[in-house]
């Protein structure tokens, strides 16, 4: 068993000539992160952040060494006593992951048994998003718990509480009026660099979606599609059309590819949009919020934490940092929709986003 260890045997093993580590970059213009991984982890990372992530060129704010190691050299580090700094990192979706920071040089050591496996790759991407999450917080821009898209060249945010029908909405949007993918549950606001406006950043997050959800679509190739994906991986859609729990995970590129749509990772923030579900309503219709109430809006879904905006993989947070909460200086309307309006609503947000578009 390893007694213990330090930095420096962890960068030792990395760069032993035995092993076979391929190093790349993957991130944002101001938050990249340099990735020591074997060459099929660097590139199911590359496939899985396409269309979010630069590749080779963003500046390192932080390191990923991922170690393809076997079983045994797994189990004799699990234990090991750690030297300062480095501490171990708990992360409650990969309870047999073997991870280590060392915060001082912004490092995450990562022991994945089969690592040329889709789901230890995968946490390879969680983690890898988790950092540039992490670089984000540290530079105090606020996260805000909401889906983003582009219509005709104007941001969209659909800002609201779970099950309000974001994700119900979006698949609309996609679907009938072609709109863009920035990202969905989570975004950074960040101002633009040459203006006081705000942009919206997306991530390459997994969308969660409820069957009810695809039996809103009307029919067509999204429908189809992710129809065909419910029942390769629950059995028919039908049978789980009020469950509010099961949910079809599905990486955002694919869905914009389903929709004949495609991602973005930044847009240029053009208005807000809380949608509320009214039994009684029998069109759907809009009112324009005031001030008091888009702050209200903005600041009940702020995510201040890290804990809050990537929840799973907080342990690798580091120091705590203060998150300044700032408003998105765009209109906001709530709006009211009969249940399962469909197109009809999306057709309302169209409208909406004509009438910004002309005003601003």
């Amino acid at each position: 068993m390893q007694n213990s260890l330090s930095v420096n045997d962890l960068d030792g093993w990395a760069r032993r000539p035995s092993t076979s580590l391929r190093r790349d970059r993957f991130g944002l213009k101001r938050a990249g992160v340099e990735i020591l991984a074997p060459s099929p982890v660097v590139d199911y990372v590359a496939w899985y952040t396409e269309g979010f992530f630069a590749r080779g060129d963003s500046p390192a704010r932080a390191r990923l060494v991922i170690h393809d190691a076997h079983p045994e050299r797994i189990g004799s580090v699990k234990d090991a006593r750690l030297t300062p700094p480095l501490r171990r990192a708990v992360l409650p979706t990969s309870p047999d992951t073997v991870c280590f920071v060392d915060d001082t040089h912004s490092t995450v050591h990562l022991f994945l048994a089969a690592a040329t496996t889709d789901e230890p790759m995968l946490v390879a991407v969680r983690i890898l998003r988790a950092l540039v999450l992490r670089a984000l917080l540290g530079d105090g821009c606020p996260f805000f718990h909401a889906t983003c898209f582009t219509l005709h060249g104007v941001g969209v945010a659909l800002v609201g509480r779970r099950t309000a029908g974001k994700t119900t909405l979006l698949l609309h949007c996609l679907d009938s009026l072609g709109a863009v993918l920035v990202g969905n549950d989570k975004f950074a606001l960040v101002q633009d660099a040459d203006s006081d406006a705000d942009d919206a950043l997306g991530f390459p997050i997994q969308i969660g979606i409820r069957a009810g959800s695809v039996l809103a679509l009307g029919n067509g190739p999204l429908r189809t599609s992710l129809t065909r994906r419910w029942s390769q991986r629950f059995g028919g859609v039908e049978a789980h059309r009020d469950d509010l729990e099961t949910r079809l995970r599905i990486r955002p590129q694919e869905l914009a590819a389903a929709a004949d749509s495609t991602v973005t990772p930044r847009c240029r923030l053009g208005l807000a949009i809380e949608p509320y579900v009214d039994p009684l309503a029998v069109t759907p219709s809009l009112e324009r919020l005031s001030d008091d109430e888009r702050r209200t809006l903005w600041t009940h879904n702020l995510l201040p934490r890290a804990a809050d905006v990537f929840p799973q993989q907080a342990a690798l947070a580091g120091p705590a940092s203060e998150t300044e909460l700032r408003i998105p200086q765009v209109p906001a309307y709530r709006l009211v929709q009969p249940p399962a309006a469909g197109p009809l609503t999306s057709r309302v947000i169209e409208d909406l986003v004509c009438r910004v578009s002309v005003e601003g």
